[in-house]
């Protein structure tokens, strides 16, 4: 008996010792530091007060309790590439969901703001203030290019607030044309669809936007172990909490950029259109060892007609919407030098630098760019927001590794490795909460090793997301007595969640604002007529003429008022093909694929435009919205393309080329880099997939 115990207490010494073995590695192990990245809040301000009493919203019940809303329509938002109500429960429920996680550090890197107007400013700090006072985060942001939408302040306004009886109010600020001939009366401005005027929806420039986030990351905190800007003059280790926060001022944050490139000491004699703007860049130390570098990448050129005499008129300059680092390498040489200065840096003292920024770093099409260009034009389908290869490789030079962009809208992950020195640059594509698909990132990176792991988080579920349904079913029956061709379709309004509430937006935009307005004419026929078997039998039919240098006239396929039977029907004969022979064909090929007709004929061109767009803006998130039988018709009608000649030349004169280049180009869409939950070792450039969306 006595032997049996000490056996038992010798393997609970062992177990002991293996336990606090593991304790104190664990202790003496270098902690991870665990950022949540959420890109383009476009904050919108739901239950705002205009204090100058201008407009009072309409009254919606709220948790229980009557409130007046301050919204935008619901036709605005469905052909616009954001919302803009519904942000507001999205926005606190991401905020839950990270208090939930204990993650501490929450970066939102840019359009934070829809237009930084103080109307919605007030809110969106509450809100800051609410979770950094009671869950003790620290929020970190950077500027986008709606916040601010100019580098001065902006006279604006919106067309399309929602007024009494479902009909759209237009609300501009005092200084706005459209106010210039009203007069201010002393009595309350009842709600109209004339225009009302106040300046509550003025679009602030850097010095009034500063006054209203300066702490949110922009200025030091006194518990900071370094903080610093482009401009600073005090070192690592001299650094001074009182002198950081002297030199962090507005005055102090000024650079001078020119209408043909950077300025200051980078200015050439010939330059022209220059003026001092600031740049909100900051690099603060919150904890030891981690680094959070925010870079403005805004870039507002100069036009070349700017006046020199009104330094602050936000006219003389552009915006910066498709700007971006190509931009920032010819305009804002200041912070290249910086960013490079940071590295060094932190590689001296061991230091973890996390980038982030709004604009993208990198390729965010996969290496789509010469099929996009090729179908929708060189300035067209965002590729003006595509950052060059050779912007990517400056920045990896500079040494950055890890960056976090928005803009986009997208969910994606680029690796880009330099050739000549083997070193990485991974760019993580953080989705809007505003769009479809709705989530923020989760960076984890492990100190002193080349690991860095992501994971998504997508906000399927939203508390609230339909309190305003009421009043768009007001907006809906206004709207339904007069145009029932751009009214917006009802059923959204059924959404039974925030997740399928965006893909019904990410429906609508595409057929109400994309596929009328980006699509060239025959496509846009081809997918309004066609179903899916249609379409196959359209790309091979004119595969025989393909080897002929022959095309379906344009004229043909854009023939109004033809169903798809009628038009295969056309094309058959125009072409001289004898039909019961050509049904053999497709018959046998679609036996091959292992298909049936009746499977291609479940979807139709609509879907496959709705499907294009779920791709190329969520990735693999979009899976879950596309039955995955139809993603298999997809590969198979883009493996029965054969493209012979370069992008550009199939699309002058082929409409079957066109619309094959449609599905290559959406393979190439979702075929990238894991972009859900996976880890990337930045030394050997292996990115490992960990888990997939369910």
């Amino acid at each position: 008996m006595m032997t049996q115990i000490k056996k038992y207490r010798i393997v609970l010494k062992v177990i002991l010792l293996i336990l606090i073995a593991g304790c104190s590695q664990e202790d003496n192990s270098e902690p991870a530091a665990e950022i949540a990245f959420i890109g383009d809040v476009h904050f919108h301000d739901i239950f705002a007060n205009f204090e100058d009493g201008a407009f009072h919203g309409l009254p919606v019940e709220s948790e229980g309790v009557q409130r007046e809303a301050v919204i935008r329509s619901m036709s605005a938002q469905l052909t616009s590439t954001r919302l803009f109500n519904e942000n507001y429960f999205v926005f606190l429920e991401a905020l839950n969901d990270v208090v939930e996680r204990n993650i501490k550090y929450v970066v939102l890197h840019g359009d934070f703001s829809d237009d930084g107007q103080p109307l919605h400013l007030r809110g969106f700090i509450d809100i800051l203030d609410h979770f950094e006072e009671n869950y003790g985060i620290r929020f970190f942001l950077a500027p986008g290019n709606h916040d601010p939408v100019r580098p001065f302040n902006l006279e604006a306004g919106k067309r399309n607030f929602l007024g009494a009886g479902g009909k759209e109010q237009a609300i501009f600020s005092h200084g706005h044309p459209l106010c210039a001939d009203i007069k201010e009366e002393s009595e309350e401005t009842e709600i109209s669809n004339k225009p009302i005027c106040s300046d509550e929806v003025v679009e602030l420039g850097y010095r009034d936007l500063f006054r209203f986030i300066s702490k949110y990351g922009f200025t030091p905190v006194e518990a900071d172990l370094y903080f610093a800007t482009p401009f600073s003059d005090q070192d690592y280790e001299n650094y001074s909490y009182a002198a950081a926060l002297s030199e962090a001022g507005y005055e102090n944050r000024l650079y001078e950029i020119c209408h043909e490139g950077s300025g200051g000491l980078y200015r050439e004699e010939h330059f022209t259109g220059c003026f001092e703007i600031m740049d909100m860049s900051y690099l603060a130390e919150p904890e030891e060892g981690l680094w959070l570098l925010s870079l403005d990448t805004n870039v507002y050129i100069p036009r070349a007609d700017s006046d020199p005499d009104q330094p602050e008129n936000p006219g003389n300059f552009y915006g910066t919407g498709n700007a971006g680092f190509n931009a920032v390498i010819t305009h804002k040489k200041h912070l290249l030098d910086w960013v490079s200065d940071v590295h060094h840096q932190a590689e001296s003292l061991g230091k973890e630098v996390i980038v982030f920024s709004h604009y993208p770093a990198a390729d965010f099409y996969n290496g789509a760019a010469p099929m996009v260009e090729a179908l929708w034009g060189e300035s067209r389908f965002q590729l003006a927001r595509l950052p060059s290869r050779e912007t990517t490789r400056t920045l990896s030079r500079h040494g950055i590794k890890v960056h976090a962009g928005a803009h986009m809208h997208m969910n994606d992950t680029s690796l880009f490795e330099d050739e000549e020195t083997g070193s990485h640059l991974l760019n993580i594509q953080v989705p809007s909460i505003a769009a479809y698909v709705p989530a923020y990132k989760i960076l984890r990176k492990d100190r002193n090793k080349p690991i860095t792991e992501v994971r998504t988080v997508i906000l399927d579920d939203v508390q609230g997301f339909d309190t305003l349904f009421p009043l768009y079913e007001q907006e809906w029956n206004a709207f339904n007595e007069k145009d029932a061709e751009t009214l917006w379709n009802r059923e959204i309004l059924d959404s039974k969640s925030y997740r399928e509430f965006t893909d019904w937006h990410m429906r609508e935009l595409s057929r109400l604002r994309f596929l009328p307005g980006e699509w060239p004419g025959d496509l846009r026929y081809l997918l309004s007529s066609l179903d899916g078997y249609e379409l196959f039998l359209f790309l091979h039919l004119e595969s025989r003429l393909s080897e002929t240098d022959q095309a379906i006239p344009y004229e043909t396929i854009t023939q109004s008022g033809k169903t798809g039977g009628e038009l295969i029907n056309i094309i058959l004969k125009s072409t001289e093909t004898e039909g019961e022979e050509f049904n053999r064909e497709v018959s046998s090929l679609i036996e091959q694929a292992s298909l049936t007709e009746e499977e291609l004929r479940e979807w139709n061109g609509r879907d496959l435009s709705v499907d294009f767009y779920r791709i190329r803006n969520a990735g693999s998130l979009a899976h879950r919205d596309i039955p995955s039988e139809r993603m298999m018709h997809y590969r198979f009608l883009a493996g029965s393309v054969s493209m012979k000649r370069e992008a550009n030349e199939i699309t002058k004169d082929s409409s079957r080329g066109r619309l094959g280049l449609v599905f290559q180009t959406m393979m190439r869409f979702d075929t990238g880099k894991p972009d859900y939950h996976f880890q990337v070792n930045l030394e050997s450039g292996e990115i490992v997939g960990l888990s997939f969306p369910k």
